[in-house]
């Protein structure tokens, strides 16, 4: 998930990674985001597949290392961005990091990305509706254990 996040934030342009985990926070919500402990790994992991290049910036009183997307990143950002989506607790999160990066896609991949999202929820509506319903007609419930107030 954060692979594919960091691959679509670069397909715009560089960024350093404290930029990285500021549009990230941007995105998902600040308790989303991810810790610096994971994004630099993972910047390092993506520059030894020759996803990024990383290149250190002299800024003054400490330096700043800027990534960037190479070829084969670009190629990698598509795979991922089109690859079906697991039903897990990420679901919610990987949907809404793909559905930021639909600028960068065709219109028919535009399109299945926001089906197979489309049926995602649907799914997750279905799915409260069974807990609702389960909830009501259970014998041993109370009125008091149902209402919401």
């Amino acid at each position: 998930m954060y692979k594919l996040f960091v691959l679509g934030q670069l397909m715009d342009h560089e960024m350093s990674g404290y930029e990285l985990r500021k549009a990230l926070a941007t995105i998902v919500g600040t308790e989303q985001t991810i810790s610096y402990g994971v994004l630099y790994p993972l910047l390092a992991q993506l520059a030894a597949a020759n996803e990024i290049t990383v290149t250190t910036v002299d800024g003054g009183q400490r330096s700043k290392k800027i990534a960037a997307i190479t070829t084969a990143g670009k190629r990698q950002f598509v795979v991922l961005v089109m690859a079906p989506v697991a039903v897990n607790k990420q679901s919610q999160l990987l949907f809404q990091i793909k559905c930021n990066f639909l600028h960068l896609l065709s219109a028919v991949e535009q399109r299945a990305i926001l089906t197979d999202f489309q049926k995602f929820c649907h799914d997750q509506l279905d799915d409260l509706q069974h807990s609702r319903d389960y909830v009501l007609d259970h014998p041993r419930m109370v009125p008091q254990d149902v209402t919401d107030t």
